[in-house]
C-alpha cells in the first residue's frame, strides 16, 4: 500500500502532531483561521482579584488566553476552572487549580455543574467572537453573579492549497466553508473525515465525496479514527 497524505484544515495541537510523527503520518496541517487574542480588561480583573471565582472555558483558544494572562487575572487558590475537553484541561495543567470537565459540547451538563457547584464564586465566561448563547443564558437566569469576555476573535484566511490528497480532515464547518471559500476542491475519489454532525453536514452540502462522520469529539482522537478508518477502508 502507498503511503497516504492527509490533509488536515486546522491548527492542530503539540500532542497531536507528536502523535502522527511517531506514527509516520504524512500529513499538509493548513488552518483557514487566525485567531486574535485580546488584552484583558484589567480593571475589572484587579476588582475580582480576592474574590473566588469559577472560569468557564469551552474552546482551546480561550483556555490559551487564560493561561497565557494568569498574572494579570488575580487567580486565587480557591478558584476553580471548568472546560468541556481533556485538551483545555491538559492547558490548564500548569495552573495548579481545581479543574472540573464536561462531556464535549454538552453545555447543558456544563452550566450545570458550575450553577451546583457555586458557594458564592464569581462566574466568568470566557469566549470567542461565536458566542454560545445556551451558557450566557442559563448563567442569566441564574440570578448569580456573573461576566463574560470575548477575548479572542477568529478571522477566515484565504489559502488555495495545492496537492491532491488520500483524505481530507476538517473539525468544523467553518474550515470548510472557509476551504471552499478559497477556491478549493477535494479529490473526488478521497474521503472527508468529519469530526460532529454540524461539520459533516456542511461537508455533504458543497462536495460530493464519501463523508465519514467521527464518533470521537477529541482532536487526537478524532486524528487517530480518521487515520484507522483510511487504513482500514484501503487495505
Amino acid at each position: 500500500m502507498k503511503t497516504p497524505v492527509f490533509f488536515i484544515g486546522d491548527k492542530l495541537s503539540k500532542k497531536t502532531r507528536q502523535w502522527l510523527q511517531k506514527q509516520q503520518i504524512h500529513y499538509i496541517e493548513q488552518p483557514f483561521l487566525r485567531t486574535e487574542y485580546k488584552k484583558p480588561n484589567r480593571s475589572f480583573f484587579d476588582k475580582v482579584a480576592n474574590q473566588r471565582k469559577q472560569w468557564v472555558v469551552t474552546s482551546t483558544y480561550a483556555a490559551h488566553w487564560l493561561v497565557r494572562f494568569a498574572d494579570q487575572l488575580g487567580l486565587t487558590a480557591g478558584d476553580q476552572l471548568y472546560c468541556w475537553s481533556d485538551m483545555q484541561a491538559e492547558i490548564f495543567q500548569m495552573l495548579d487549580l481545581k479543574i472540573v470537565i464536561s462531556s464535549f459540547s454538552n453545555s447543558r451538563e456544563l452550566t450545570q455543574k458550575v450553577l451546583s457547584q457555586n458557594q458564592g464564586e464569581y462566574i466568568l465566561f470566557l469566549h470567542g467572537d461565536k458566542l454560545h448563547n445556551e451558557i450566557s443564558s442559563a448563567f442569566a437566569d441564574s440570578g448569580l453573579y456573573y461576566s463574560e469576555f470575548e477575548v479572542y476573535k477568529n478571522t477566515p484566511i484565504e489559502k488555495f492549497v495545492s496537492g491532491i490528497f488520500d483524505a481530507y480532515l476538517f473539525f468544523s464547518p467553518l474550515s470548510i466553508d472557509n476551504f471552499k471559500a478559497s477556491g478549493n476542491f477535494p479529490n473526488p475519489i478521497s474521503p472527508i473525515l468529519a469530526n460532529g454532525n454540524s461539520t459533516a453536514r456542511a461537508a455533504w452540502r458543497v462536495f460530493t465525496n464519501k463523508v465519514y462522520l467521527s464518533p470521537e469529539p477529541e482532536e487526537l482522537s478524532f486524528v487517530q479514527y480518521s487515520i484507522a478508518r483510511w487504513m482500514e477502508e484501503n487495505k
